[in-house]
C-alpha cells in the first residue's frame, strides 16, 4: 500500500519512492541517511545472516535436483541394429532380446561396455515428471545415450519408489520362478535382496573393496565374503536397489581386472534367517508407507500413539 503524504508531492512519487528502496535492498529499519537504527541492529543482523544461510542452502538443494541427466555414451556410437538374438521377444525400448534371457559363455566372460557414475551422471529426465516411472536399463550399466531426454529415471532407487511385484524396477516382468543359474529379472514369488557376486580377486582388503563398490547402488544391510572361493553376498536394504545394482555391476570389475559374476543368491534356508528378512519386509513396508503420509498426520497419529489408553466407563 502506498502511504499518503501531503507534504512531499503525489501519491506516485511516494510510491515510486518505496519502490526504489525496495529494489535496491535497503533495510526498511534504517533511517533517511542509510544508518540503521541501533535499537534494531543486532537483532536484524543475526537475522538477515541466518535468512541468507537458509536461502543459500536451499538454493544449492534446488541447483542438485534441478541438474539435468547428461548422456552417458555418444549417441552417434549406438548401434541401431537389434543385437544377436539371446531370447524369444526383442524389447525395442531396451534394444534387447527378453523372454528366455539367455546369456552364453563368451558374453558372461567379456567386461562390460560402460560403468554407470552416479555422482555424474544420475539428473532428471522426462520421466521425472510422470508417476510410477522406471528406471532406464541402460542407464544403469552406463550406456544411455538420451541424458534428459530420456523416458526412464537416471538416479537411484529409494524406498518410496514401489512397483507391482509382477515387474523389477525396470519395468520388465518377473517370472514365477528363477532361472537355473539364479540370473535373469528374478521371481515375483519372493523379495530378494541379495546379490550373489562371484569370481572376486583375493585380497587382504577384499571385505572393505566389496563394500566401497556396491555401496554406491543403495544402502546395504550385510555384506559377507568366502575368501576361499572368492564369492561374496551383499544384501541391500531395499529390494529395488539390488536389482539395479545387479545390473549395475554385472561384468564389471573391483580393484583389479577381474569379471565380475553376479546373480541372484538362493534362499538361506536357516529359520533365523527367514524370520529375520520377513520381519525386514514388513518394517521397510511400514516406513514407506509413514514416508507417504503428511507431516501434520504423523504428528497427530504419533501424539495419538504415545498418549495412555482412557479406560472405558462401566
Amino acid at each position: 500500500m502506498r502511504k499518503k503524504d501531503s507534504s512531499n508531492g503525489s501519491n506516485d512519487d511516494q510510491g515510486e519512492e518505496v519502490v526504489n528502496i525496495l529494489e535496491l535492498g535497503i533495510d526498511p529499519t534504517t533511517t533517511e541517511t542509510g544508518v540503521a537504527n541501533t535499537d534494531n541492529e543486532t537483532k536484524d543482523g543475526d537475522t538477515d545472516k541466518n535468512l541468507e544461510k537458509s536461502v543459500v542452502k536451499k538454493d544449492k538443494k534446488k541447483k542438485k535436483r534441478s541438474r539435468p541427466a547428461r548422456p552417458q555414451v555418444d549417441p552417434s556410437q549406438v548401434p541401431e541394429r537389434p543385437p544377436p538374438q539371446t531370447g524369444t521377444v526383442f524389447n525395442i525400448w531396451y534394444n534387447k532380446w527378453s523372454g528366455g534371457d539367455r546369456e552364453d559363455k563368451y558374453i558372461s566372460q567379456t567386461k562390460a561396455e560402460g560403468r554407470c557414475n552416479i555422482a555424474k551422471d544420475a539428473g532428471y529426465t522426462k520421466a521425472d515428471n510422470i508417476p510410477g516411472s522406471y528406471f532406464c536399463l541402460f542407464f544403469a550399466r552406463g550406456l544411455c545415450p538420451n541424458g534428459k531426454n530420456c523416458n526412464y529415471l537416471h538416479r537411484l532407487p529409494t524406498i518410496t519408489d514401489i512397483f507391482n511385484p509382477n515387474v523389477d524396477c525396470f519395468g520388465r516382468d518377473k517370472r514365477s520362478d528363477y532361472r537355473d543359474d539364479m540370473g535373469g529379472v528374478g521371481s515375483f514369488m519372493r523379495q530378494n535382496r541379495t546379490i550373489y557376486v562371484g569370481r572376486i580377486t583375493v585380497s587382504d582388503d577384499i571385505e572393505e573393496v566389496v563394500a566401497r563398490h556396491f555401496a554406491e547402488w543403495g544402502d546395504i544391510e550385510r555384506i559377507r565374503v568366502l575368501n576361499s572361493r572368492g564369492v561374496g553376498f551383499v544384501t541391500y536394504v531395499n529390494e529395488a536397489n539390488a536389482q539395479f545394482a545387479k545390473e549395475a555391476m554385472a561384468h564389471q570389475s573391483l580393484d583389479h581386472n577381474e569379471i565380475l559374476n553376479v546373480r541372484w543368491a538362493t534362499v538361506d534356508p536357516n529359520p533365523l534367517a527367514k524370520a529375520r528378512e520377513q520381519r525386514k519386509l514388513e518394517e521397510q513396508a511400514a516406513e514407506a508407507v509413514r514416508r507417504m503420509l503428511p507431516p501434520d498426520f504423523l504428528e497427530q497419529l504419533n501424539a495419538g500413539a504415545l498418549q495412555p489408553a482412557k479406560k472405558r466407563k462401566m
